[in-house]
């Protein structure tokens, strides 16, 4: 059985899918699992042995003048027939993918109820879940069960090549000889109402260093570099390693190293768990229960405010919004229910 998962979606979105490509590859080992997401996503699925291919979405190809999209989206179409899907899952749940899944002529086509108008017409098997009482990793391997699966369950897991293993000892010192405590910070988020104030990540910095020695790692996006740069400053002492220049793989590879990531929500709490990495993650606008990191090892700092789940677009309360209400002690005292096992 070969069957398509498809989702056009974000960075952290992406990493949701590695949970029922798990659950496929252990439970299902007779089913080849394809995946079509967006293009700048594909490393971090690359590498693993559950995936068959990986088919890349060019939004900008896609989005260009309608004859140059005409044609990018005819070629794409007709390679996906040839694949012959015995069934196709879309969890992006737009009119695009939609579309798209309708003309790849799947026998089976699995979407949502919340997915779009178009999506309830063209697809034929609809799931009949509710996404806000569900984490977003169980209520996609809910859909695995039209694939037969009746208890598809799996874990957050980034394979990493052993050449970028060694790519990341050429960036970070070695620990062979020095035992101090390694964190990582990733200040950054893909909207500026869910990051958390720099000042603080400063401050948390210094009690790191101060209490327990730390080392501190400072990473984010390409543009995000003077934030980093401040955190720095704030902090009052250089990090072992910064970088807004790393590829994905390289972010997880370095957080295989670390002891412990203090992130806003994003794509790194993510990926933190696909390496085994513990993690506190601050949450303002997004839910927790939906959108933590998928493993044991996190835990989260959440205010709850009335508007929690906006659009992000603005904020109806910028003199308190939900990430301003995070103090600084309420960070450290996560911080260290996470470090007393260590």
């Amino acid at each position: 059985m070969k069957v398509l998962l498809i989702k056009l979606r974000y960075i952290g979105d992406t990493l949701s899918l590695l949970p029922v490509i798990e659950s496929l590859w252990t439970q299902a080992p007779d089913i080849r699992a394809d995946v079509m997401i967006h293009k700048g996503t594909e490393e971090l699925l690359r590498y693993h042995p559950g995936i068959g291919k990986i088919w890349v979405y060019d939004r900008s190809a896609a989005k260009n003048n309608i004859l140059k999209s005409i044609r990018y989206h005819s070629r794409l179409i007709r390679n996906l027939r040839a694949e012959k899907y015995d069934a196709l899952i879309d969890y992006t749940l737009g009119d695009r993918a939609a579309f798209l899944s309708f003309l790849i002529h799947a026998p089976l086509r699995v979407s949502y109820r919340v997915s779009s108008s178009l999506s309830k017409i063209l697809m034929n098997k609809i799931i009949d879940l509710d996404p806000q009482a569900h984490h977003i990793v169980d209520y996609q391997l809910a859909a695995l069960k039209t694939l037969g699966l009746d208890h598809p369950a799996g874990r957050m897991k980034i394979v990493l090549p052993e050449s970028l293993e060694k790519r990341i000892e050429q960036l970070l010192p070695s620990r062979k000889n020095c035992k101090r405590l390694r964190v990582i910070i990733h200040p950054g988020a893909a909207r500026r109402l869910r990051q958390w104030r720099p000042d603080r990540f400063g401050l948390i910095a210094r009690k790191l260093r101060e209490q327990y020695g730390a080392e501190i790692i400072l990473l984010s996006g390409g543009h995000e570099e003077p934030l980093i740069e401040e955190i720095e400053r704030r902090m009052g002492f250089p990090a072992l390693f910064k970088s807004a220049r790393l590829t994905l793989l390289e972010i997880a590879g370095i957080l295989k190293q670390g002891d412990l990531l203090i992130a806003n929500d994003s794509a790194p709490g993510h990926m933190a768990a696909g390496v085994a990495c513990p993690s506190l993650i601050l949450f303002g606008p997004t839910f927790p229960h939906m959108w933590r990191p998928y493993d044991a090892r996190n835990e989260v700092v959440f205010k709850n405010v009335p508007c929690c789940g906006c659009r992000q677009l603005s904020c109806s309360r910028p003199e308190s919004n939900c990430m301003d209400l995070i103090e600084v002690e309420d960070v450290w005292e996560k911080i260290q229910s996470l470090l007393k096992p260590l």
